[in-house]
Formats: C-alpha cells, sequence, structure tokens
C-alpha cells in the first residue's frame, strides 16, 4: 500500500499509535490504517480486496499484461493517479468485467491481438475503456492517436514554459489554451518533453 498522509500519533488506551492514509492497490481506496512494526500489508483488507483478491492468484502479477491492467485501472480510478485527470477526470471508466476481473482482461486481450510490443488502444479517444472500444497499436501508432499532441515544436513549448513562469497561468489553463492534457504541460514545464 501506498503511504498517501501521516497522521501522526494518538493516544488509545494508555498507548501511543501511530496512523496514517494508504492508496490501496487492489480497490486503490484511501484507507486508515495503523502503523505498526514496520510492515504495511499488500491491501487494506476491506470486503471488496478479499472478494477480488482471487484476481491476484494468477501468477501474472510480474507480467507486461498485468501492468497494462493495473495501469488502466490507477489511471481511470486513482485522482491521485499522474494521469488521472486525463482519464478519470474525463469521465473514462472500464467496463465493470474487466475492473473486477483481470482474468477477463488477459483473455479478451490474447484473443484481439495483443503482444508484448503493444500498447491498449481506445478507438474512440472519448470512450471508455471496454471491448468495442480497445484494441492493441504500436507506441507509434498510439501517440498519433493522442489527443495532447498539439505542442508541435521547441518554440510552442518554450511559449508554455514563459507564461508558466510568469505565474498568470495554472497549469489547467494552459491546459486548456493549447489544447493539450495538464499532463503533458507538467512534462513541457519539467523539461520531460521538448527540452531545453
Amino acid at each position: 500500500m501506498k503511504l498517501i498522509e501521516d497522521l501522526g500519533t494518538r493516544l488509545i488506551n494508555g498507548e501511543w499509535i501511530r496512523y496514517a492514509i494508504f492508496l490501496c492497490p487492489e480497490c486503490l481506496q484511501e484507507v486508515e490504517k495503523r502503523l505498526g512494526n514496520g510492515k504495511i500489508n499488500k491491501s487494506c483488507g476491506s470486503s471488496e480486496c478479499k472478494e477480488n483478491i482471487t484476481s491476484y492468484k494468477h501468477g501474472e502479477t510480474n507480467t507486461k499484461l498485468y501492468a497494462v491492467w493495473r495501469n488502466m485501472k490507477q489511471r481511470c480510478s486513482n485522482p491521485n493517479a499522474t494521469q488521472y485527470e486525463d482519464y478519470g477526470g474525463r469521465g473514462i471508466t472500464i467496463c465493470p468485467e474487466w475492473t473486477n476481473d483481470y482474468i477477463t482482461f488477459r483473455d479478451w486481450a490474447l484473443n484481439n491481438g495483443y503482444a508484448e510490443n503493444l500498447e491498449i488502444n481506445r478507438i474512440n479517444n472519448d470512450g471508455n475503456y471496454e471491448p468495442s472500444n480497445c484494441d492493441f497499436k504500436t507506441l507509434k501508432e498510439n501517440t498519433r492517436h493522442r489527443r495532447n499532441q498539439k505542442v508541435k515544436n521547441i518554440e510552442m513549448a518554450n511559449e508554455i514554459r514563459e507564461l508558466e513562469k510568469t505565474g498568470n497561468y495554472a497549469q489547467k489553463e494552459l491546459a486548456e489554451k493549447y489544447n493539450v492534457s495538464i499532463g503533458m504541460i507538467n512534462h513541457i514545464i519539467n523539461n520531460k518533453y521538448w527540452k531545453n
């Protein structure tokens, strides 16, 4: 589980106990847990996690396809995920049969063209992750399809950086002005794309 916020210590039954808020990677919920002996459970133990725990007993948690599924869930369901604003924040969801069952997603992917060198692609960029709207593309093909490919040259990237430095524009405003995602604006400002 990922630590989100340390809540400090509380006096409970004469003992000082430290608590924190964690993000559960299984059900994507924020949960308050006691910090004990340094061990942090892999899941929050909620009924949703217990219900879905069988999905994680498939021996594929270290595969690329499992990472595709996990990352898809994160960007659509976790407000703390870096790409959430461009997916879940825009209302992009995942069909229930994929959300709660990796095996169902895996079987669909393997029967619909998945290969290690490909990425999942939403055919309609404003549509959801579901069998009728997804296929697999190379990184190059998928990049061309993304809605955030409007910054065409270093001059535009530098203009974005200069506007951000003035303090007059929030990243959200710059994203709207240039018709790109907030993530793209963040990458440009931090020299991850269109490096100075």
